[in-house]
């Protein structure tokens, strides 16, 4: 009975020390990723909430679902992109994290245009 009760708690106190672990892993990891650009933040200025995270796996699936028969797509359109987040009701975008800290802005009228987020061999994708 005391071995039983033994298992028990130590059972216990490794699910109890598991679980944070993996929640600062995972907090880690997300972090990492969106100041490597592997990992792409959909966030709605006005009200501050996170709308969605995607990484480039969901990126290259999104250019499969847009452009399903042409092998020299190089990822799916920004616009695409706002839409499968969820994102609607917006007046203008804000891309930010571009190369030398740059800033694209643009409103809905100017997104109709060709704007790509072109996935590179690096794991990570840049605004053509």
């Amino acid at each position: 009975m005391k071995g039983l009760k033994l298992r028990i708690i130590f059972g216990l106190l490794i699910v109890i020390l598991i679980i944070p672990a993996a929640y600062g892993l995972e907090g880690l990891d997300r972090s990492r990723g969106l100041r490597s650009g592997a990992i792409i933040k959909v966030q709605d200025e006005s009200s501050g909430s996170l709308v969605a995270l995607m990484g480039i796996d969901v990126l290259k699936s999104l250019m499969v679902q847009q452009f399903p028969d042409d092998d020299s797509a190089e990822g799916p359109t920004l616009l695409y992109v706002i839409g499968a987040s969820g994102l609607s009701g917006y007046e203008q975008v804000e891309v930010k994290g571009l190369k030398g800290g740059e800033k694209f802005l643009g409103d809905k009228k100017n997104l109709s245009g060709p704007y790509v987020l072109a996935l590179n061999e690096r794991g990570t994708a840049d605004l053509v």
